[in-house]
């Protein structure tokens, strides 16, 4: 954390990430959209491997990903400035899916996160996702969004089966919740705004325990404790903060497509918990430490206290 801080290099590319995505947001321009999509991006390959310490391989991926959905996007931005309404949608729509990765053009996620770091990672399955779902949340009909948030939660669920990487059963972790944010999205920008804040509490703190597992005994013990705090919060379980983000989005909604992003939740229940016994546990083996214990109870303390929080904004 210190030689982030220290780097002016590193600073400047997270700042070029956070104002990239308020252009985006701010913008009522389409080519200010665009422009605030661009900034974001070239702030963000540089924090994908600041230091050379990875392999080359997601940044070139995510940079041929993400260049090809900015022009597609560039290009039906112009045929709508042009009047030609039905084309130019097409493509802007297909530039947004492909930038944010969800269906049918969300076969680079898994790969990309694969070889890249936590912090890489994490920013990818969270902020980077804020300013191209709410793109196409606008721009995408109604019908088609559907389709889209049930064959997300479905592949979400399927996908991450069997899989023995951490980075990509996130992924496909990522596509389950893709769906419940982006439904939540299209009944209330609020409801959206809480899932997101929640789902990007849980995953910083399971990757972050994640990347400091086993450095040392104690450190891995404590690790153990984050990550696995954090995978009770992606399950959704009770009385955690992600149960309480997944009911807000069930009493806002009435749609039927509801129902498939649940199952897609129960079955991927299935490969949270086999992580969560087969390397979470084994880290908090050695019961008698104290500070694991005082973790625990501070964080669910934590959740109970944001999920009362949450609840009570909407009352």
């Amino acid at each position: 954390m210190v030689s982030f801080v220290m780097s002016p290099m590193k600073v400047m590319s997270m700042l070029m990430v956070i104002f990239g995505t308020g252009l985006s947001l701010s913008s009522e321009e389409l080519i200010g959209v665009w422009l605030g999509m661009e900034l974001n991006l070239y702030g963000f390959l540089i924090l994908m491997n600041p230091d050379g310490y990875y392999t080359p391989e997601p940044c070139v991926k995510y940079f041929v990903v993400q260049s090809s959905a900015s022009i597609l996007m560039l290009g039906g931005f112009m045929l709508l400035m042009q009047h030609f309404v039905v084309g130019g949608l097409v493509m802007s729509v297909v530039g947004v899916l492909l930038k944010s990765g969800v269906f049918p053009l969300h076969s680079w996620v898994p790969s990309t996160i694969k070889n890249s770091s936590w912090l890489a990672s994490g920013l990818m399955l969270t902020w980077q996702k804020i300013a191209p779902l709410i793109f196409l949340s606008v721009i995408a009909p109604l019908g088609s969004l559907w389709v889209v948030i049930g064959l997300m939660a479905g592949i979400g669920g399927v996908g991450g089966l069997n899989q023995n990487s951490v980075r990509v059963m996130s992924a496909y972790s990522s596509f389950v919740h893709t769906s419940w944010m982006l439904l939540g999205l299209s009944w209330s920008s609020v409801v959206f705004a809480s899932y997101f804040v929640v789902y990007s509490m849980s995953v910083g703190m399971f990757f972050y325990g994640c990347s400091l597992m086993n450095k040392s005994k104690v450190m891995s013990q404590l690790s153990g404790a984050a990550s696995g705090m954090g995978l009770l919060m992606l399950m959704g379980m009770p009385p955690f903060l992600g149960f309480v983000a997944k009911v807000l989005v069930f009493l806002m909604t009435s749609s039927g497509v509801i129902v498939v992003c649940v199952m897609g939740s129960v079955v991927s229940l299935k490969y949270y918990i086999d992580f969560f016994y087969s390397m979470v546990m084994k880290s908090l083996a050695d019961k008698h430490k104290s500070s694991v214990k005082m973790m625990w109870g501070l964080m669910v303390i934590a959740n109970l206290m944001g999920g009362a929080l949450i609840v009570m904004s909407f009352i």
